[in-house]
């Protein structure tokens, strides 16, 4: 055995080969690499050798038990600890404040620990008499073992910008190289395509494979609130069983928000997760849905009998986004508005140079269908993307699983969510944002976060992109409610974003029905 293979060993073997190599000599003339063995044995074992007549009986007196002291010495000031000393991690427990000393295991330090935790409680008892008090105080240090598994997921995909109207171009390879790289002669694609884009670009869609000689496969879904239940992720996936996807091959999603939604959950859960490919065909789709890593579906509770949205789901991350702002120009003018939304939500609470760009041009691409037009300068559409999609990633990419609660995005996302349920409400998703989003800014005006001056150049910025700013089903009852969901789904607290300048947010948590019973009545100053 040599000394390289030595510094892997246990250190029984560590401890045969040291005798093997030392014989009789003395501590004077010990080798270097003995040294360094014997520095690779943990500290509590050679004290154990150097205390005890472990290393008298069974090395003779005169060689290891005589030289182990200096072998000490030789190897701990060689070096500050050894390699095991600077591996182990001690930390304490959040939850419990147990201190936990962990141990990384041999073959595979970086990922598996062992690991002890020591906890330590005091309680103390006062016992009352007629002759006495009696104080006792009891200390109680318990432990406890067992094993650590440590695991970062490599969580890395790109949001593409494709060049204007030229994703379902032939001559451009984005979309087929999406798909993957595979064995030659494979050819065969899978798309899941909303049932409004496959009207419209249905048949592009599949020239583009054909002219490439691939055979796409295709399931069809209707992309509308009202189908984004666990029933159409069953149906992804009875086709993606019956197309037989392999493991690693990455499918595509075409289609709004709630179709990438439905993807997203079916992608995670077919063979516990296979790739998938973004291709959103809406404003709202290209500025929120399509940068992020949650997917879900709305799930009505068969014991409340309650429809909860977006309550089954899952953070799983695309293979990637292809991002062509040409498929807006197939919406209508109210979806074009329904996106600007969830844009305007990230300028109130990030970026009032994104707020300027929508009070100037707004207006005039909600009428041009987000198309170039004589009033708006060119770039201005592309710099509205722009700013939107970088200000989502910047909030999500350090908090990709949301562990901090505390999240500027979630402005407008307090009431909407009740307001979006209400049986037979006639309202998308990034409208009830906005009625969340004024509601808010009305809260933030009562508690004097902004001026009345803030409050109407806001007001005046919504009615200009033809969003709503307030509902019927906005009253006190259903916004106290919204709150409490939010206490449940935000780990205790309601840890809502409200305004304090336009570009600028806070999170409160102590908002009171009183203080919704009255905004609920300064909303009907306005005129809406």
């Amino acid at each position: 055995m040599t000394i390289k293979t030595m510094k892997k060993s246990s250190s029984e073997v560590v401890l045969t080969s040291i005798r093997d190599e030392c014989g009789a000599a003395t501590a004077a003339s010990l080798p270097p690499s003995v040294l360094e063995a014997w520095a690779s044995i943990p500290p509590s074992v050679r004290a154990a050798l150097a205390s005890s007549d472990v290393g008298r009986t069974s090395l003779g007196s005169g060689s290891l038990s005589s030289s182990s002291n200096n072998l000490i010495d030789s190897s701990e000031s060689g070096s500050s600890s050894t390699l095991e000393e600077e591996s182990v991690k001690v930390e304490e427990c959040p939850t419990t404040g147990a201190k936990v000393v962990m141990t990384p295991l041999e073959r595979a330090p970086e990922n598996v620990f062992a690991f002890t935790k020591t906890l330590k409680s005091e309680s103390t008892e006062v016992v009352k008499s007629p002759a006495a008090i009696t104080t006792t105080k009891t200390k109680v240090v318990t432990t406890s073992r067992g094993w650590r598994n440590v695991f970062t997921l490599p969580i890395s995909y790109d949001v593409n910008m494709v060049p204007h109207g030229t994703l379902l171009d032939p001559a451009n390879q984005q979309l087929l190289a999406a798909t993957g790289v595979h064995p030659e002669g494979y050819n065969q694609r899978f798309a899941v395509i909303d049932a409004a884009v496959d009207q419209i670009y249905g048949d592009k869609i599949r020239k583009y494979f054909q002219v490439k000689g691939i055979h796409i496969t295709t399931c069809v879904l209707n992309g509308g609130e009202a189908e984004k239940r666990p029933d159409a992720v069953d149906k992804l996936l009875d086709d993606l069983c019956a197309y037989k996807l392999r493991r690693r091959e990455p499918f595509l999603a075409i289609g709004g928000g709630c179709l990438l939604d439905i993807a997203g959950m079916a992608a995670c859960l077919y063979r516990r997760g296979v790739p998938f490919v973004r291709v959103p065909t809406t404003l709202l789709a290209i500025v929120d849905a399509s940068v992020g890593v949650k997917n879900g579906v709305d799930y009505c509770c068969g014991i409340t009998d309650e429809t909860y949205k977006n309550r089954v789901g899952s953070f799983y991350a695309p293979s990637a986004c292809l991002l062509d702002p040409a498929f807006i120009t197939t919406q209508d003018k109210r979806n074009v508005s329904n996106g600007f939304g969830e844009i305007l939500k990230l300028a109130l609470v990030r970026s009032e140079d994104l707020f300027e760009l929508l009070e100037a041009h707004g207006a005039a691409l909600v009428e041009s269908l987000f198309a170039a037009n004589p009033s708006t300068p060119a770039g201005v559409s592309d710099r509205i993307i722009d700013l939107s999609i970088q200000i989502m990633l910047e909030e999500l990419g350090p908090n990709l699983w949301e562990s901090k609660l505390e999240r500027c995005v979630d402005y407008g996302h307090t009431f909407s969510k009740l307001l979006e349920m209400v049986p037979g409400a006639d309202i998308m998703h990034g409208e009830a944002v906005n009625v969340d989003g004024f509601f808010s800014v009305i809260l933030s005006y009562i508690r004097g976060y902004i001026t009345i001056e803030t409050v109407n150049r806001v007001l005046a910025c919504m009615k200009s992109l033809s969003l709503p700013t307030n509902s019927p089903d906005l009253t006190k009852e259903l916004a106290w409610q919204s709150c409490k969901d939010a206490v449940e789904h935000r780990h205790g607290e309601q840890r809502i974003p409200l305004i304090t300048d336009i570009g600028e947010s806070v999170c409160v948590s102590d908002i009171t029905p009183e203080e919704l019973e009255r905004a609920v009545e300064v909303m009907k100053q306005f005129d809406h």
